[in-house]
């Protein structure tokens, strides 16, 4: 009758801590003259959660005996013995003699006499991965010695009081997971949408009679900044999905890590000066190289240094700092914003979490940045920490890098000159089912001196190909009818495109996605929206190519 009590209490467990409680309550006097239950903590101590007797002045007593003469942590038997060992410890009778061994002093002695103490079981509450406490069962009025068959019936009780505190910890796991969850795709939207304002303005502006060449300069940075952080957020989460999978590949080579730092630094110069922000680098005296993927570590760099920006006052400071700390390159990126509340330092990284969420602070993301640039500097051996004296008092990133032998190299990298040669002029089809994209892509592609088609579906895609006989074709994947795999298929085979360069440009940027391009017969695969300088580069290489 007590297990099936037991159970159905347990059963409708979402409190793990009340439910024990109830179990406690349940065993006494059914089954124990006593019941206490102990929890063991994320620091390895004891914390305990119920002591059950029928008299409340003896559950009084016994708080007070656990107060003054806390357990021996080396004791033989009991509570400790229990979780050293990870098995059940019994006694069948507890005689006089023992209690005279066991106690410090008299008082002591007294208490336990007092308590009436004759047999106990500790029996060990064992999860899956470690030891969760310990349920003890103690006789004393009953006189009552507890037998094997009563330590099998514990254990039984134990195990499934286990399955509950599991089941209890899942569930309330999965209610902030889905908490956050909710957290994340609010803030998602408010994200995306805050960059849709100022663009929305611009082209309006732009229509504008009074509109002059000075005002229209000024509204096309801002356009363009804010399709930068859309882009920036959405490659974010990508690459989160796919680091979390297994899926991201790193291309590694010797670089400066100085030269990486002045990129992203530079990227970024626009907005520290919006924000009016005083901004410190210190470099190396030489060279600091390491083995890793450049565009990776820019990327984790212009994660750090746009939230420092974002998380200092207009006016405030921000220090970057290279240095080489035995065998690692070291970079510190500090500010002195919001800081970081000590309870949050151990979770700024994780997923989904943001140390502040304030409605003046609505620029600051979705709480991904810094689960990417943890998962970016491990991917490279290294590691990243973060430090703060609190709220108000600023905040360090620092990460550190293998590095590799030092060589006597000027910082920075050379450039190969490429952006000052002339751009060659190519015929370009420009194939996409939004006429909007096609023409505003076909119309950049003009200003850069281009004889530029357009299609916006497959078939009209074969015929302009096959009339046009373009060099370059820059085709969008995802249309009806024929998608852009057939239409490259069938220009790789029908109208015998061998030498004319393939690229796909789409929304769709995962692995698979680049595999089928690539089995399709295209060259390179571009996720949208494409950068200009991106797509200034693949004319110069088709010039370079075709030069050769």
């Amino acid at each position: 009758r007590f297990m099936a009590a037991a159970s159905s209490t347990l059963a409708s467990v979402v409190d793990y801590e009340s439910t024990l409680q109830k179990v406690a309550a349940l065993a006494v006097p059914q089954f124990a003259d006593w019941c206490a239950v102990d929890m063991v903590n994320d620091d390895g101590t004891l914390r305990r959660l119920a002591v059950v007797h029928v008299d409340p002045a003896k559950v009084k007593l016994a708080h007070e005996l656990d107060r003054r003469y806390p357990a021996d942590p080396a004791s033989p038997h009991g509570v400790h013995q229990v979780l050293r060992t990870g098995k059940p410890d019994t006694m069948g009778e507890i005689s006089d003699e023992l209690l005279v061994q066991g106690a410090k002093d008299d008082e002591h002695l007294r208490l336990l006499r007092e308590l009436g103490l004759r047999s106990y079981m500790c029996v060990p509450l064992k999860g899956r991965a470690k030891l969760l406490g310990v349920i003890t069962f103690v006789s004393a009025e009953s006189r009552r010695r507890y037998a094997p068959r009563d330590l099998a019936f514990a254990e039984e009780l134990a195990s499934r009081a286990t399955i509950a505190i599991e089941n209890a910890t899942l569930y309330s796991e999965l209610r902030e997971a889905d908490r956050l969850k909710d957290e994340f795709l609010a803030m998602l939207a408010h994200e995306l949408r805050n960059p849709l304002a100022p663009i929305r303005n611009t082209l309006y502006i732009l229509k504008q009679p009074s509109s002059d060449e000075s005002l229209a300069r000024q509204v096309l940075d801002i356009a363009e900044r804010q399709v930068h952080h859309m882009a920036r957020l959405l490659d974010d989460l990508l690459d989160v999905s796919r680091i979390s999978r297994g899926r991201i590949e790193l291309r590694k080579e010797p670089l400066d890590l100085t030269a990486v730092v002045n990129r992203s630094v530079e990227a970024l110069r626009p907005l520290f000066e919006q924000g009016r922000h005083e901004l410190t680098v210190s470099l190396p005296p030489s060279s600091l190289r390491v083995e890793g993927d450049a565009t990776r570590l820019e990327q984790v760099l212009t994660n750090l240094l746009n939230n420092a920006a974002k998380y200092t006052d207009a006016g405030g400071r921000i220090w970057v700092t290279i240095e080489r700390q035995g065998n690692d390159a070291v970079v510190r990126v500090r500010d002195s914003g919001v800081g970081i509340a000590p309870d949050m330092l151990p979770r700024v990284f994780d997923l989904f979490v943001q140390a502040e969420r304030r409605l003046d602070r609505s620029q600051g993301g979705v709480g991904i940045g810094l689960t990417l640039v943890r998962k970016l500097v491990e991917l490279h051996g290294g590691r990243v920490g973060a430090h703060s004296e609190g709220v108000g008092r600023g905040s360090e990133f620092v990460v550190s890098l293998p590095a590799m032998a030092e060589r006597g190299q000027p910082n920075g990298e050379a450039s190969d000159g490429d952006d000052a040669r002339p751009m060659p002029k190519r015929k370009v089809l420009v194939v996409d089912d939004n006429p909007d994209s096609a023409d505003t892509l076909a119309l950049v592609l003009r200003l850069a001196g281009q004889d530029v088609r357009t299609a916006y579906d497959g078939a009209a895609a074969l015929a302009a190909a096959e009339e046009f006989r373009p060099d370059l074709v820059l085709l969008d994947i995802g249309m009806p009818g024929m998608d852009g795999y057939q239409v490259a298929q069938r220009l790789r085979k029908d109208l015998d495109f061998r030498d004319q360069v393939l690229v796909a440009l789409t929304g769709w940027g995962q692995d698979e996605d680049r595999r089928r391009s690539e089995e399709a017969g295209f060259d390179r695969h571009l996720v949208k929206p494409i950068e200009t300088k991106v797509l200034m580069e693949l004319l110069r290489e088709l010039g370079r190519r075709s030069s050769t």
